[in-house]
């Protein structure tokens, strides 16, 4: 029997080559900026320790560590919430290159400001909450971006491409925070500030604006600041939207993960002597998971992707981040920990962000790319607002262990959520343009 030949590829073009070109500036872009970001991962314990006036060893076993360190991230992650979705409607209007330069401008200065609040607790969360206002406008435009340059049977690979910036953020900050931090725990937040400085420099000379002033112009006045109250309607009535059942897989994946992320550094200092062996630990654990999203969304998803409806690597990827987190505190060391139950939930984590961000991407209309990412991002924001912050309340209250076992049970309940959902989640491209309730009002 002759072998059955592949189907020819389809032949390059000049728009194909733009395309993939403002992609790979776009996830060099991205890179650049979750270093910068994740840099505080594995530090924040060291931080909150040295904002309380604890020593490197004492702040171990004090309850406030786990509670503020979560705080800590939770303030950044709910100014994300806040102005996420209204930085993705300026974009549309805008553009979506000043909006980024505005942002990174942002993580110049407040990332510097952090670095020199290291002995006080308050500073840090003044700086962190201002960071957190401008970095919010990251996300979202850099997902619109993706939307505007690639066609919809291509978007899920598109936005891998920025999944695998995301991972390689993920390798690269954590690792310098870890071996940065014990040096001088300043140093990591003027790094980052000058990452994103290069940053900057970088978008404003390489990266095309991805937006015509034809599709700008069509797009009314930016949105308005709007009150947290306003903010939460306006969410509720994108929840009652064709849009709606995505949003909610979003905010309880993402919730399940940022309690992990939020508690895992305090987590692991329970095995350690020292504060320094626990942030190098987990600068190389965050690494390691960080590497297994570059193998996943850099290259393993668009393999998938033509094998595999997104409906499917959703399932897929909820259900393996569920086995994880009911099997994180198992392990009695480290290195178990790591090879253990962290590669299912990396993989997962892996799977579900292309995916999900491909599916409300897909039934947007074009014009509003920009307002319906950022409405998908506040409940990402959200998530991440309330995850740790709970996660800390969790660990200080009721254990080590339990932010691991309520993240199990969340990823449990989305799991059948995506099952319920499934014909949903399976809709064609053809249905694709549905206009998602406003941000704003």
């Amino acid at each position: 029997m002759a072998k059955q030949q592949k189907a020819p590829k389809p032949p390059s073009s000049p728009e194909r080559r733009e395309m993939h070109t403002k992609l790979g500036l776009l996830t060099v872009a991205i890179m650049i900026s979750l270093i910068g970001f994740s840099i505080i991962f594995p530090l924040y314990p060291s931080y909150v320790s040295s904002g309380l006036g604890l020593g490197p060893n004492v702040g171990t076993n004090d309850s406030r560590v786990a509670l503020y360190g979560g705080l800590l991230l939770s303030s950044y992650a709910l100014m994300q919430f806040l102005f996420a979705p209204l930085w993705g409607r300026l974009s549309d209007k805008i553009g979506r290159k000043p909006v980024l330069l505005i942002s990174l401008a942002g993580d110049v200065v407040f990332y510097a400001l952090f670095g020199t609040q290291i002995h006080s607790i308050v500073g840090q969360f003044a700086a962190r909450m201002l960071a957190g206002i401008f970095s919010s406008g990251t996300l979202s435009v850099a997902q619109a971006y993706v939307a505007d340059v690639t066609p919809p049977e291509e978007r899920a690979v598109g936005l891998g491409m920025l999944g695998a910036a995301f991972g390689v953020g993920f390798v690269v900050g954590p690792a310098l925070g870890g071996a940065l931090g014990p040096i001088n725990l300043a140093l990591p937040m003027y790094v980052a500030s000058a990452l994103a400085l290069l940053n900057a420099i970088f978008i404003y000379r390489l990266l095309p604006e991805s937006r015509t002033a034809e599709q700008r112009a069509e797009v009314g006045s930016p949105a308005t600041p709007v009150s947290l109250v306003q903010r939460l309607a306006s969410m509720g009535k994108s929840l009652a939207g064709p849009l709606g059942f995505l949003f909610i897989l979003t905010f309880l994946v993402t919730f399940a993960f940022s309690l992990m992320e939020g508690t895992f550094p305090t987590y692991i200092r329970h095995f350690y002597q020292t504060d320094s062996q626990a942030a190098r630990a987990s600068g190389i654990a965050f690494t390691f998971v960080g590497v297994l999203m570059v193998i996943v969304q850099g290259g393993l998803i668009r393999r998938l992707r033509t094998r595999y409806s997104e409906a499917q690597l959703v399932l897929c990827g909820v259900g393996l981040m569920a086995i994880g987190f009911w099997l994180f505190p198992a392990p009695q060391t480290v290195v178990a920990l790591v090879l253990g139950p962290m590669v299912p939930i990396a993989i997962g984590s892996a799977l579900n962000s292309p995916s999900l961000r491909a599916l409300v991407s897909r039934l947007s209309s074009a014009n509003v790319q920009g307002g319906t990412m950022g409405v998908s991002a506040s409940f990402d924001s959200l998530a991440r607002a309330v995850g740790p912050g709970f996660g800390g309340w969790l660990m200080a209250h009721h254990g080590l262990a339990a932010p691991f076992y309520v993240a199990g049970g969340v990823m449990s309940v989305a799991f059948l959520w995506a099952v319920a959902q499934y014909r949903k989640l399976s809709l064609p491209i053809a249905a694709a343009h549905v206009t998602p309730a406003p941000a704003t009002e």
